[in-house]
This record gives structure tokens, sequence and C-alpha cells, in this order.
């Protein structure tokens, strides 16, 4: 069953932060029990899909993203976060996103940041290289893949962009 899609597109230019080349971030551990999962609704006109950092079997999930297929357009969301979250910032080996957004404090704060094209150099750093760190109100979360999870960035980044 597909999760309900909660993301929202948040108007604002996205802020790419540079990194040097030769201070590129080194991969952090793989985090025991969590990796990276790939769901697809082939339900609608235009199926899309979720990848999902997160325990398998639980709710434990930290971060997420979406998109449609073929759309070039990927969606950030946190459920669970702070309610006064308005920002993200992704990072993964010398490629860096500051993400805006903001939080619905419905029943459950949830965090949905504005679109970042498929094939911008984050996301294609990300589905290269496995894993990324992600600092959300001060606090930063290092989330790496297994083999298993590598190949599900792999086919998200591969389906959204098209």
């Amino acid at each position: 069953m597909m999760m309900k899609r909660m993301m929202v597109a948040v108007g604002g230019p996205l802020a790419m932060i540079a990194g040097g080349a030769t201070s590129a971030a080194a991969a952090p551990a793989i985090n025991d029990g969590y990796d990276w999962a790939m769901r697809v609704n082939d339900e609608r006109p235009v199926p899309d899909a979720i990848l999902a950092y997160e325990v398998d079997g639980t709710d434990d999930q930290p971060l997420n993203f979406t998109c449609e297929e073929g759309g070039d357009r990927v969606f950030a969301g946190i459920s669970g976060g702070a309610p006064d979250l308005t920002a993200i910032t992704l990072e993964s080996g010398d490629q860096r996103v500051r993400l805006t957004g903001t939080t619905e404090t419905d029943e459950m704060p949830t965090f949905a940041a504005q679109e970042m094209p498929a094939t911008f150099p984050f996301f294609r750093a990300f589905a290269a290289n496995g894993w990324l760190r992600m600092t959300a109100n001060g606090d930063t979360v290092d989330m790496a893949a297994t083999a298993g999870g590598k190949q599900a960035i792999a086919r998200f980044a591969a389906f959204c962009a098209g």
C-alpha cells in the first residue's frame, strides 16, 4: 500500500552550497536497521514513487523523497520533525543543497520541501554515492545505504528523471 503523499511544492530558489572538490565529505557508516527503500504507486494515470530512509516494517522514517515518473521533480519530506522547521540542508560528497519548505502540524508535524530536479547535481551525487547527510534544526543525521539500498536510490533517480 502506498503512503499518502503529503508533499507540496513551495516557491523559492534552490540554494546550492558549493563544496570544495578536495574536501568531499566521507561516506558515513550504515545505521543498523535503516536502509533506503523504494515503493511505486502505479494505480494513478502517472505513476509516482517514494524513496524512504527507514526501518523496514515501522514508521521510523527520518527522510523521504517523492516524485512522479519522468517528471524530473523530487520533493523531500520529514514526518514527526520539529513543528517550526523551515529548511533542511542535504549533503552527499561535495554537493550540498539547502531546501526551504513548510511544516504542517495537523496530527503530526510534516515538513514538505520545495522541489528540486532529479537531474540536480546534489541528487545525482546522492544517487552515485548511496548516502546523504541531513541537517535540520541544528541536528545532523547520516543516511547511508546498503547494497540493496543503493540499487533503490539508483532506480528512484532513474524513475524520477525519466
